[in-house]
């Protein structure tokens, strides 16, 4: 239990300052496009959109709120991980970083990649299912093929990975965009980076923090 509220108070510290590192990069670079893109989708909105937080600063603290809050659990995954595979340190944790980053970023993006407002999209529920299909099915896969030696269970690592976009991603029949493409793209792009900023300075701060501490 003891270590349980170590791996906890590291977890806490290390989400928190991932999460700001990212709500940061957010405010200064993806934001004004989701802004501006926002100004296309107004103006020919025709249905009332449900609650969402004001312009400013609640939209602001509800945005580095859930960011400590994810950073919290995904550091939570990554101490946890490491203090079971008995590692520490920056490299160590860069490493789990960057596992994170592809199976909770990069391996949903190769399929539904992050969106602006006023993009058409399949239906919600649909896009969760195969997101969550995707990160499990990429973790598993990098588990068979990164940490274990057994051929068979490297060849289904393998599988794993690619099975995901093999059945393919949910879309709509018809879709539209109301925001220009190049805005899209670089949307796509700075968050590619922001989120990979992210993983990386999570996993470093965990191994770092994780060296620090004593365990019994």
């Amino acid at each position: 239990m003891a270590d349980f509220r170590k791996l906890v108070a590291i977890s806490l510290l290390a989400g928190i300052l991932a999460g700001l590192l990212l709500s940061v990069l957010q405010h200064y670079q993806t934001l004004p496009l989701i802004l501006a893109a926002e100004q296309f989708e107004t103006p020919s909105a025709e249905h009332v959109h449900d609650w969402q937080p004001m312009d400013g600063w609640q939209r602001n603290g509800f945005t580095w709120l859930f960011n400590g809050l994810t950073g919290f659990g995904f550091a939570l995954l990554i101490s946890a991980s490491m203090y079971w595979r008995d590692q520490r340190g920056y490299l160590s944790g860069l490493g789990w970083g960057l596992a994170g980053y592809l199976v909770f970023f990069v391996a949903p993006s190769l399929g539904l990649p992050p969106e602006l407002p006023g993009t058409d999209s399949a239906e919600l529920h649909s896009r969760q299912a195969w997101w969550l299909f995707t990160a499990a099915s990429t973790a598993i896969g990098l588990f068979g093929l990164m940490l274990t030696k057994q051929r068979g269970l490297q060849i289904g690592g393998v599988s794993l990975l690619a099975l995901p976009h093999l059945i393919g991603a949910p879309h709509p029949e018809v879709a539209h965009a109301l925001v220009p493409e190049a805005l899209q793209q670089h949307f796509v792009l700075l968050t590619s980076i922001n989120n990979a900023l992210f993983w990386l300075v999570l996993g470093a701060l965990s191994g770092r923090l994780l060296r620090k501490v004593t365990f019994q």
